[in-house]
């Protein structure tokens, strides 16, 4: 029994050491981040924003202007009047609840339309350098909200700078090294 223990411990430790993959990490926001794209995308953004921002303001006017009715009833001692606006001013301000919650989701819609190409290429400059070093997965380093979700890595799996340096984007203090030669200097 011992020996089966043994020989199934062997093939084991010796089966998933054949089995090693090799992974990199990388930070998509600090990649997105020093992109010329990502001003434009932010702007597209804030001008879309502030269209919706200015309907939900104009829709809180009016909810405004009802409260205002309402309270100006209630001091003439007009009651059936004042439960009229009161009933409105219930339903503005459920309208305007459910205006925030779908500005909201389209305006999360709209930032993943104009992010899907820089992160398309992204992705391209990524599988690039992947290929070329020999990784099999790469990983992001911090997710949506901006967590690290990858805590450590051993030195050489952060490709991050070398994405950037594929897609051709200098950072400020770099010198100009085309994506070709940053791979032959670390050789």
């Amino acid at each position: 029994m011992k020996k089966l223990l043994l020989t199934l411990f062997v093939l084991a430790t010796a089966g998933s050491t054949s089995f090693a993959q090799k992974i990199a990490f990388a930070d998509v926001n600090a990649i997105l981040s020093v992109m010329p794209e990502n001003k434009a995308i932010n702007e597209d953004l804030q001008i879309y924003a502030t269209g919706l921002q200015k309907r939900l303001d104009d829709m809180k006017a009016q909810l405004d202007g009802l409260v205002q009715q309402f309270n100006t009833a209630l001091a003439a001692k007009d009651t059936a009047k004042a439960l009229e606006f009161q009933k409105q001013a219930i339903e503005g301000d459920k309208a305007v609840q459910q205006a925030t919650a779908q500005a909201e989701q389209q305006l999360a819609q709209k930032r993943s339309e104009l992010l899907q190409p820089a992160l398309k290429r992204i992705r391209t400059g990524m599988e690039a350098v992947a290929k070329r070093n020999g990784f099999e997965y790469v990983l992001n380093s911090v997710d949506g909200s901006g967590t690290s979700s990858l805590l450590w890595g051993p030195d050489g799996t952060d490709i991050t700078r070398r994405v950037v340096t594929e897609l051709g984007i200098k950072l400020e203090g770099d010198e100009e090294v085309a994506p070709a030669q940053e791979e032959k200097k670390k050789k």
